[in-house]
This record gives C-alpha cells, sequence and structure tokens, in this order.
C-alpha cells in the first residue's frame, strides 16, 4: 500500500486567512446564538412581569373579603378559591400569602404538588419586594425584570408582582404571585428545542456562513494586487538568463503563502542585483583597461610605422636601395600587426554583441586539424619549433559545428603556442574520441603558465608578466599579442555551448582542450 499523502497547509494567502478566521467566525456564531437566547429570554421574562406588574394588586382588590382575618391569620377558604379561580385564568402563575416579615403563611397551588407544611414559614426576601413596590408607584428608577425569592426553589430567584394585604383589624401582609412557576418553567424546557430556536440556529448558522464568504472574498480582493505582484516578480526572476558561469537561482520554496513566495524571489532577485552590479563594475574596470590596453597596443605599432616611413624619407639620399626596401618591410610588418589586432578587437566586439552566430555544418574535424597544422608548419618552422598530428588523430568521425570559427580557434591557440615556445620545442594537436564527444587539444613545450595566472587568461587584454616582458623586450616583432585572442576562443566555444580547458606548468608547457559533438 502506497504511502499516504501529507496534508499541507493551503499556499494561497488568501484561502489562508480565511481558514485562520473561519474558527473566530464560528465561535462569533455561537456567541450570538447564546446571547440572543440568554437576552431573549430576559427579555421574555421583563414582558411578563411588565405586563403583569398589577396583577397582584388587581387580584387583593377584588377580592369579595380580606383574605386576612381579624387575628391577621390568613383565609384558608378564601386562599383555596383563589387558587382555582387562578389555576383555571393562568396555570403558570403561583400565589403566597406573606406576612408583614416576608415569611409564607398561605398558598394557592395546586393540589398535591407540595405540601402546606413544606412551604409555610419559607421567608422570601424583602428587599425585591420593596423595588417591585416602587415599581408599582411608577417610580422610574426601577429597571426590570426584578427578581425575587421562588418559595418553592429557594436556592433560585424568579419574577414575580407584589401588593399589600390588609386585615380587619389592621393585620399587614402581601400578596406574592410568582409569575413564572413550575408549570411555565416545565414548558420552556420543553420548547428548548422548539422550531423557533432552530430556526434561530440556522439563522445564526447561516449569518456565519454568509459572513464568512463575504470575508473570503475581501481577502481574495484585497491581497490580489499582492498576488499579482508576486506572479510578476518571479516572472522577471525566471525571465532573467543567467550569465554563462554563473550559477542559476535557487528554486522557489514549494509550499508557502504569496508573502513567502515574494520574499523569497526578492531575495533571489536582490541577489541577482547585486551580481550585475559586480559585472557592472567589472565591464567598467575591463573597460578603462581596453582603453589603456588600445592605447598603449596600437600606438607602438603606428610609433614604429612612423619612425621607419620617417627614417626612409629622411635618409632617402645616404640609403641604398637594400636599406630602403628592409624599412619598408618593417613598416609593412608592424601595419599587418597592427591590421590584425584591429581586427581582433571587432571579431570579439561582434562576438559579444551577439552578430556572429554559429552558422553550423557537419565536417571531418581530422580534415580540418590537418589543414592547420599545413598551414602552419612553415611558421613553425621558422621559429625552429616543431609542429605535429598526433598519432591516432587522423579518425573520420564529424561534428557538427560552424566550421570557420572554429578554425578561427584552432588558429589562435596554434599562434597562441608558438609565440610562447622557444626553439626547439613542439606544438602538438590530437583528436581523442570521447563517446559523444569528440576531444580537441592543442599543446605545447613552451614556458608554461603560472597558476596564479590561469583564472585570468581568458579575460581581453590581459598578458601574465612574464608574457608582457618578452613582447616587449621583442622589439619590431609582429608576433605581438594583444590579449584578444583567448577571449574570442573562449566566447566562440560559448556559442557552441561547449568550454576550453588549460593545464599548465611551468617550464614544462601548456595543453588547452574543448570538446565538440559528434554526429553520426
Amino acid at each position: 500500500m502506497s504511502a499516504q499523502r501529507r496534508w499541507h497547509w493551503p499556499r494561497r494567502l488568501h484561502v489562508r486567512a480565511a481558514l485562520a478566521t473561519a474558527p473566530l467566525l464560528l465561535a462569533l456564531g455561537a456567541a450570538m446564538y447564546l446571547l440572543l437566547a440568554h437576552y431573549s429570554a430576559k427579555a421574555a421574562l421583563e414582558a411578563s412581569q411588565r405586563m403583569n406588574l398589577g396583577l397582584a394588586r388587581y387580584v387583593a382588590e377584588h377580592q369579595p373579603s380580606s383574605l386576612l382575618d381579624a387575628q391577621g391569620r390568613p383565609d384558608h377558604q378564601r386562599m383555596k378559591a383563589l387558587a382555582q379561580h387562578v389555576m383555571m385564568i393562568n396555570p403558570a402563575v403561583e400565589l403566597y400569602l406573606l406576612d408583614a416579615q416576608g415569611r409564607v403563611m398561605a398558598h394557592a397551588l395546586e393540589p398535591g404538588a407540595r405540601r402546606d407544611a413544606e412551604l409555610i414559614g419559607v421567608a422570601v426576601d424583602m428587599a425585591p419586594m420593596a423595588r417591585l413596590l416602587r415599581a408599582a408607584a411608577n417610580e422610574a428608577d426601577v429597571r426590570l425584570p426584578v427578581f425575587g425569592t421562588d418559595p418553592r426553589q429557594p436556592e433560585r430567584t424568579n419574577i414575580f408582582t407584589v401588593a399589600a394585604v390588609q386585615g380587619p383589624a389592621g393585620a399587614m401582609g402581601y400578596l406574592y404571585i410568582v409569575l413564572n412557576g413550575s408549570a411555565a418553567q416545565g414548558l420552556s424546557a420543553t420548547l428548548a428545542n422548539s422550531d423557533a430556536l432552530r430556526a434561530m440556529a440556522w439563522g445564526v448558522a447561516l449569518a456565519t456562513v454568509l459572513a464568512a464568504a463575504v470575508l473570503g472574498l475581501a481577502w481574495l480582493w484585497l491581497t490580489r494586487p499582492l498576488r499579482r505582484l508576486t506572479d510578476e516578480v518571479r516572472a522577471f526572476r525566471g525571465g532573467a538568463e543567467p550569465r554563462v558561469g554563473e550559477p542559476p537561482a535557487p528554486p522557489l520554496p514549494p509550499v508557502g503563502d504569496e508573502i513567502a513566495l515574494l520574499r523569497c524571489a526578492v531575495a533571489a532577485m536582490q541577489a541577482r542585483i547585486a551580481e550585475q552590479f559586480r559585472h557592472l563594475e567589472d565591464a567598467d574596470r575591463q573597460r578603462r583597461e581596453l582603453i589603456s590596453n588600445i592605447s598603449h597596443d596600437l600606438r607602438t605599432p603606428l610609433a614604429n610605422i612612423q619612425g621607419y616611413v620617417e627614417t626612409a624619407l629622411v635618409r632617402a639620399a645616404s640609403l641604398d636601395a637594400a636599406g630602403r626596401a628592409a624599412h619598408l618591410r618593417t613598416a609593412l610588418r608592424h601595419v599587418q600587426l597592427l591590421g590584425r589586432r584591429i581586427a581582433d578587437l571587432f571579431e570579439l566586439s561582434k562576438l559579444d554583441a551577439g552578430r556572429l552566430q554559429p552558422q553550423q555544418e557537419v565536417f571531418c574535424l581530422a580534415e580540418l586539424l590537418q589543414d592547420v597544422v599545413q598551414n602552419y608548419r612553415l611558421a613553425a618552422q621558422q621559429r625552429g619549433v616543431s609542429m605535429q598530428l598526433a598519432a591516432g588523430s587522423h579518425m573520420r568521425t564529424k561534428v557538427l559545428a560552424d566550421i570557420a570559427m572554429i578554425e578561427r580557434v584552432l588558429q589562435n591557440l596554434v599562434d597562441n603556442a608558438l609565440r610562447h615556445t622557444a626553439a626547439g620545442g613542439r606544438v602538438e594537436l590530437a583528436l581523442q574520441d570521447r563517446g559523444t564527444f569528440l576531444q580537441i587539444s592543442v599543446s605545447d613545450t613552451g614556458r608554461g603558465i603560472d597558476a596564479q595566472h590561469l583564472p585570468h587568461i581568458f579575460e581581453r587584454y590581459w598578458r601574465a608578466p612574464a608574457a608582457r616582458a618578452a613582447d616587449e623586450a621583442s622589439e619590431g616583432s609582429a608576433a605581438t599579442s594583444a590579449g584578444l585572442g583567448l577571449a574570442i576562443v573562449k566566447r566562440i566555444l560559448e556559442l557552441h555551448g561547449s568550454a576550453v580547458r588549460v593545464h599548465s606548468e611551468l617550464a614544462r608547457g601548456t595543453r588547452f582542450e574543448f570538446q565538440l559533438l559528434q554526429v553520426a
């Protein structure tokens, strides 16, 4: 059986907010229901007491004789007749006859409800009675409902109405009527699950659901600008392609709301902007170095050309034909050097601007390597350097690439190797099968490159101090480098989806290698 899927908290902010506020709405609905039920019952009690506020006085005043005899004792016959009359009119009320101290002397209850001996003598609190008597006298400072002692349940209170009763001999007592008697309380308990209460509960539930829906829509509407901003930042972050060699941006978290996603996206964008600022600073530094190097590298051949031409003109009368020809040949070499440097500069600028794109075709790489070796063999012999194609490099395997650009890469690498290899050394081109790829390498036995300089050799206009000193020492040499060849190599191979690697040891030589995709 597969593992059960783990439940995750919803990612959308408006959904999370709605779910977080749902318990509050439910609690608010329950509190509303309880408050409505409580205050509805209280309002019903207040209405009942207000309507029956003069009931006790009315009953006492409409008796044919006093409820107290001449000795101040209750008239039990009158109370019995009154009980039958009241029970017939309103079974919910309970009548009690109290003495002047508030103790029960008699009652008018249904037969068999409770024995007289258990109710006679029960004390009723006089303070609520005094307040209600003031209310009956239309005093405005009394607020209803007023709760008094329930003789049947002395530990509880109930609404009541009261009136003073006076006997024939001046004895005082009170007619105490409980308005919400045991029969009414039993009926209220029976109606606790009535349709009215259920309707009120359904009304509160419906109001809660509607409030939750409105709140959810409000959250959806309020968070819409945040969602749009998050999507725009994510689109901007995802649309920005990283530079070659630059690590990709970290992925967004799999779980999180818009705020978490926006925070992660902004952090990634900040890192990207900081990286772009570093690139701008590097570009500005390279621009300054470019201007400095161009002014230096172009000034030297121009000065040499001017010097040899002026010498040929000034000393025209004293120079023989051979001397004049030598001066002109030297000036021509510097003109050619200047032309190559300008051509390299334009080629690199086109590559960086994307104006040169590979025109890929299928060709035999071994034949191209053989042509390059043949083209440079004479120049190598003039330098006293051996130029050869390694054994086993005559395979007929073909690659898909721009043949002119790959030839340019090989030319720059061979030029670089010849320039740094002394007489008696060797430059070798090799081709090896690496399965899906063919690996091409150009190695020499020259002076090598210090390890601390290896990270910089593909930067434009950068030359190792030893190489720069050697070039400056060879004044008049047309092979002087401007530091653009390896930068062109790196950019061309990047356009082919490849990368150039270098291995070098001081005084032992250097090997450059790269790979191209084979085709059947």
